[in-house]
């Protein structure tokens, strides 16, 4: 938590000095700015207030702090900012450029003296440099910066040009800087078609998604195919819970239309009915995968002979032996 106590503002007001209290300095310092006709003497280090202490005090209490002090203060003036090098208020300065002399604006933090040179008319930051450019008049642009309780420093350097009253001339108006034209666009550019592009090969779509009738099975290559591990002798008749009808028997034809499925690594054919009935049959088996490389169905391990062929017989098809 900061500590309010230590921190505290010099104002000078009727003749005396005053210190601002009660809170953080940024938030006081703040408040002191509200105050219409404040003016930062920088010699001094101190804000002048015009008004009565009376009046200022209670101006400041509405913002919660207080009003401390009132010790007379000694009739000097302080010297004039022509006169000598301006105070040093530790590191913080900002560069700018007034009529192509190099100048700073000093005198207090580096974010305050940032929106000061902000709210100057034309400025425009130049990003090469690390400059702010502003255009006008040295002296114009030093008593902007001082009414915002800062100094400009190296002003003294800038001879201001005689008035031109005299010669029964008015003086020339303020001409803000040329607006920068936007750089025209890019002449259109031929495309470059040098550079091969990786397009891959166009894939046919898996006929039983395309809803195209499916290709002419191809004759199974018997003498191609490894030995089965389930021996010839492999009883193929369904459970007792599970009887077939007798439209279901392994020796009887299905007509020409037939799917091939493996289940458990052992091939075999659904006949007996239409390719897209029979189709939707094997497509409800839970976990069925197609392998289109054997053209085939692959039954998941967990499916047994007896389980697929109550499902086909169920639907009024026959499961044999492929």
């Amino acid at each position: 938590m900061a500590d309010f106590n230590k921190d505290r503002i010099r104002v000078h007001i009727e003749g005396k000095e005053f210190s601002v209290v009660g809170g953080g300095f940024q938030n006081m310092l703040a408040a002191v700015k509200q105050i219409n006709g404040r003016r930062f003497v920088g010699a001094l280090k101190v804000w002048q207030l015009p008004g009565k202490a009376e009046e200022i005090k209670n101006q400041l209490a509405i913002s919660g702090f207080q009003l401390e002090g009132g010790t007379p203060v000694a009739e000097e003036s302080p010297a004039p900012a022509s006169a000598a090098a301006p105070a040093s208020f530790g590191n913080d300065r900002i560069r700018v450029t007034v009529q192509g002399h190099p100048l700073a604006v000093v005198g207090g933090g580096f974010r305050e003296m940032l929106d000061a040179v902000k709210n100057l008319p034309g400025r425009r930051f130049d990003s090469d440099s690390k400059m702010w450019e502003i255009p006008g008049d040295a002296g114009i642009i030093k008593n902007l910066i001082e009414t915002a309780g800062f100094q400009l420093e190296g002003a003294e350097k800038i001879t201001s040009t005689p008035p031109l009253a005299s010669k029964g001339t008015p003086p020339p108006s303020y001409a803000p800087p040329p607006t920068p034209k936007a750089a025209p666009p890019p002449a259109y550019e031929e495309p470059d078609f040098s550079d091969e592009i990786d397009i891959p090969d166009y894939e046919t779509p898996d006929w039983w998604d395309d809803g195209n009738m499916p290709p002419p099975m191809e004759p199974p290559d018997w003498w191609d195919e490894e030995p089965s591990d389930v021996p010839v002798d492999y009883p193929m008749t369904p459970s007792s819970s599970a009887r077939p009808s007798a439209r279901s028997t392994d020796s009887s034809g299905g007509g020409d239309d037939q799917i091939r499925i493996r289940i458990g690594g052992i091939p075999m054919v659904v006949t007996g009915g239409s390719f897209q009935t029979m189709l939707g049959v094997i497509k409800n088996i839970p976990g069925r995968r197609f392998h289109s490389g054997d053209k085939v169905w692959d039954i998941p391990d967990d499916s047994t002979i007896d389980s697929v062929q109550q499902v086909v017989n169920a639907a009024g098809f026959i499961l044999k032996r492929g």
